[in-house]
């Protein structure tokens, strides 16, 4: 029987799985390992990763929308948010339901 492998997995960690699945560029993984031990701010975000504030939060944006992080509003004199990666057990369930959801779909496709 053959099997398609659109999805290497040989000598990848589950944090590289979880990159491929989601189809992250490199920007969002620079983020994704630099808010996964701290909350940044955009600005914050921007100057780890060394791009500009417009670009990080485009791409904090789509990272949001694919729930691979978590955004919480503060208030010192103004609102801002600051960001953290989601958990890693909480990454895995989340990889596994676009998968489930992935699958459902193709499955209605083919009939």
């Amino acid at each position: 029987m053959f099997v398609m492998d659109f999805l290497d997995l040989e000598d990848k960690n589950d944090r590289q799985i979880i990159f491929e699945i989601f189809d992250l560029n490199d920007l969002e993984k620079s983020i994704f390992q630099a808010l996964e031990s701290k909350r940044l701010t955009v600005q914050e975000v921007a100057d780890e990763v060394g791009r500009s504030r417009s670009t990080v939060q485009r791409a904090l944006k789509d990272m949001l929308e694919k729930d691979l992080l978590l955004r919480e509003g503060k208030t010192d004199r103004t609102v801002y948010y600051v960001y953290t990666a989601l958990p890693m057990d909480e990454l895995r369930e989340v990889a596994s339901e676009a998968l489930d959801s992935w699958h459902s779909q193709v499955q209605k496709k083919l009939g």
